[in-house]
């Protein structure tokens, strides 16, 4: 059976992100970058610019005046609202094509869905910056979308398996793939420049027994994707996988303020839609 690395070394269709979302991603992380930087780069993708006019005029940011230029865009974005919004573009193209065992497409609303909610968690519980979890839970399962390209047959033979309950996903992608989708994301992003909290928790999000802390990327990604489970938010249908015991207690503990997200996401969905939704 073929190995995590295996299977990227035979993935073909976007090794890397196009240069545009590497550039960003590398301005983020220089402490010397200016608005200016960001503008030169954004103005060369036409598409780009047009999706970020929208997502800054949307209600996402509920501006009272409309915003024309580049550079206000920008500054109203800010840059790691940016960086998500150039990853997203560049991925979507990917998250394209359906079949009976596998949707590339449901696979895209269970990552938007995941991490608008993973964002609304990391904010509302725990008090953290969201941007960072936002983009983890776009891509926490780009992972599938690679292997449905090299190994789609056998991912098909997992995704059976998962609906027959004869393991979770990631047991029925071991025994059918000889690797997971976690394991194999976590080493497609690992070369994108993404800060380490998001590759972390693409690479824990299925791995209860890796919890540091109920506040960690990686606990938080599990929170959503059991939430986004829970409102049929699929990736692959099959069994609602449970949670850790120490997410379950805080769950529990927290059982109001989970409630008031669940009432606030389609709210949430319909803010965020520019940002996340296609064209098409």
């Amino acid at each position: 059976m073929p190995s995590a690395k295996d299977i990227l070394r035979k993935f073909t269709e976007l090794k890397t992100l196009p240069h545009v979302a590497i550039k960003v991603t590398q301005l983020v992380n220089d402490d010397r970058s200016t608005m200016h930087d960001f503008e030169e780069i954004i103005k060369l993708d036409p598409v780009l610019v047009t999706r970020l006019l929208r997502l800054v005029n949307s209600p996402f940011f509920g501006l009272s005046q409309k915003v024309g230029t580049i550079s206000k865009a920008v500054v109203f974005t800010g840059m790691t609202q940016l960086r998500n919004l150039v990853a997203v573009e560049s991925l979507r193209e990917m998250f394209k094509g359906d079949d009976v065992d596998f949707s590339a497409q449901k696979l895209w609303l269970h990552s938007a869905t995941v991490a608008i909610l993973s964002g609304m968690i990391a904010k509302r519980i725990f008090g953290k910056d969201s941007e960072d979890i936002f983009l983890a839970g776009i891509i926490h399962d780009i992972g599938l979308i690679v292997e449905n390209q090299v190994v789609g047959e056998q991912l098909r033979v997992a995704c059976k398996a998962f609906r027959e309950e004869q393991g979770t996903l990631i047991e029925c992608e071991r025994n059918a793939i000889g690797a997971d989708h976690a394991e194999v994301g976590y080493l497609l992003v690992k070369d994108w420049g993404l800060p380490l909290e998001v590759l972390s928790a693409i690479k824990a999000h299925h791995l209860s027994r890796q919890i540091k802390s109920v506040s960690s990327p990686g606990s938080i990604l599990q929170l959503a994707e059991f939430m986004a489970g829970k409102m049929q938010y699929w990736a692959i249908p099959g069994p609602l996988e449970k949670l850790p015991l120490e997410l379950a207690a805080h769950v529990k503990e927290r059982m109001a303020d989970y409630k008031i997200i669940i009432r606030d996401l389609p709210g949430e969905m319909a803010k965020a839609k520019e940002l996340y939704e296609s064209d098409e």
